[in-house]
């Protein structure tokens, strides 16, 4: 390709927006000698262009990104103040709603009593769903143990199997030899 052919606009602008060095653009443009393009590529600054075109894009991705992030976090502030608002309400709401009564009848007299629009069930569970958004567990657990540790060191397996059955019965009422607890005994324990 002669030199006065090249296209050094089209050439410039796809080295600023691109990731190929020179001698691959000059190939894909099937310019079999780069030197013309590289020195007019040093001439005219094409890698500092590149360069800046890349911070500017940089910069505009931060910005947009900070933009996004920004908004998002401004909707959260207010979707958290519209929930602590309908939660407020519904406190209020219950509060008034329990001193609130109707007569109805029951078994031929007139009875009053009270009327629970909102109830303090209904506002747990309000408040349950509520802490999702504020970055709280919806489901909080709660752990029981006996506090017991040992080593299983010299402990029988037959004593070992009946522990791990005794723990899925906690709570279930179990006669026999260990009277009444699910936990197995050790032979040799002494009673209290």
């Amino acid at each position: 390709m002669d030199r006065r052919s090249h296209d050094y606009p089209t050439l410039e602008r796809e080295f600023m927006t691109g990731d190929i060095s020179l001698r691959e653009l000059c190939r894909e443009h099937g310019i079999s000698n780069p030197s013309a393009v590289i020195a007019q590529a040093r001439r005219h600054g094409w890698a500092a262009k590149r360069e800046q075109f890349r911070n500017r894009s940089t910069a505009l991705t931060i910005e947009k990104t900070a933009d996004r992030d920004a908004t998002r976090f401004v909707r959260e502030l207010e979707v958290r103040d519209n929930a602590i608002e309908a939660i407020d309400e519904a406190i209020t709401k219950m509060r008034t709603d329990m001193a609130a009564t109707h007569m109805v009848e029951r078994a031929g007299h007139m009875v009053e009593e009270p009327v629970y629009r909102i109830g303090p069930k209904d506002l747990a569970i309000l408040i349950d769903r509520m802490n999702v958004i504020f970055g709280k567990p919806s489901i909080i657990s709660e752990e029981r143990n006996l506090g017991l540790s040992f080593s299983a060191d010299g402990l029988p397996p037959e004593f070992l199997r009946s522990l791990i059955d005794a723990t899925g019965a906690v709570g279930k009422s179990v006669g026999g030899p260990s009277r009444g607890t699910p936990l197995p005994r050790i032979e040799g324990d002494r009673e209290n």
